[in-house]
């Protein structure tokens, strides 16, 4: 690849994206229910969807009770994105443009829960996302996030169809953690995203002070069926609920690579 072209970023893919969505995607339907599933009773809560692209979690959380959202996204052009869709449907929700690896907009303890859709895996600091995400959690506030299932949507993976018609993914380079682009022109992933094992996020999630209370691969919906008919067989995406230790006096350690 010519090393002078330009290279993508998430602005400029801004309205490609907004439009994918809005026309019906079966990736984010599936992913969407995932993590309306696993929220708490919203009522009363505040709560901030961090990464927040266009807002369409950001939406689907005052439609589940929250009595406050704000959206956060480092991309100025997604957040006009997602004002204009709420200021559309009526949604009394605030957008800041902020990073997710520190959330400098917000104070410590600001918020009963946080939701990140489909985005941990395109932030380059993990560690740094997650410490954010629990300093501006009240006590014993929660997180849930969806991530692109990281078994299945490697780098290198390749998918397979037995005489049978069943399908399924194998994946090369599983364990190596690197950033990757799609060479597809209208694939999200020409943006670039980060590929890391499950156990890592599971550990990161772990060693920043937080404890899991629940995970998903959930099942393809129709529409994903028919969009994308490997998802029969495979999950498409792994998703979380963690809850904030009170004390960072216990962490967990992640595991030694040899």
């Amino acid at each position: 690849m010519n090393s002078d072209a330009h290279v993508p970023t998430w602005s400029d893919i801004a309205g490609w994206y907004d439009e994918l969505v809005q026309a019906g995607s079966g990736t984010h339907e599936t992913a969407l229910a995932c993590l309306v599933g696993l929220l708490p009773d919203l009522h009363g809560s505040a709560v901030l969807d961090v990464a927040c692209g266009q807002g369409l979690a950001t939406r689907a959380l005052l439609d589940s009770g929250a009595d406050q959202v704000i959206g956060t996204d480092s991309s100025a052009t997604m957040v006009e994105l997602a004002r204009k869709h709420g200021a559309s449907a009526g949604k009394p929700i605030s957008y800041v443009v902020d990073d997710a690896q520190n959330l400098d907009a917000f104070e410590d303890a600001s918020f009963d829960g946080a939701t990140c859709q489909l985005a941990l895996m395109d932030i380059p600091d993990l560690p740094a996302t997650l410490r954010a995400v629990r300093r501006v959690l009240k006590p014993a506030g929660w997180f849930v996030f969806v991530i692109g299932h990281p078994c299945f949507l490697a780098p290198n993976s390749v998918t397979l169809t037995g005489a049978d018609g069943a399908a399924g993914v194998f994946s090369n380079g599983y364990f190596e953690e690197r950033f990757w682009r799609s060479s597809n022109p209208n694939g999200v992933r020409r943006a670039g995203t980060y590929h890391r094992p499950l156990s890592a996020y599971l550990n990161a999630v772990l060693v920043a002070g937080f404890r899991l209370e629940a995970v998903d691969e959930p099942r393809p919906s129709a529409l994903l069926r028919d969009q994308r008919p490997v998802y029969k067989e495979v999950p498409a995406f792994f998703a979380v609920r963690a809850r904030r230790e009170p004390s960072t006096s216990a962490r967990a350690t992640a595991p030694r690579r040899t």
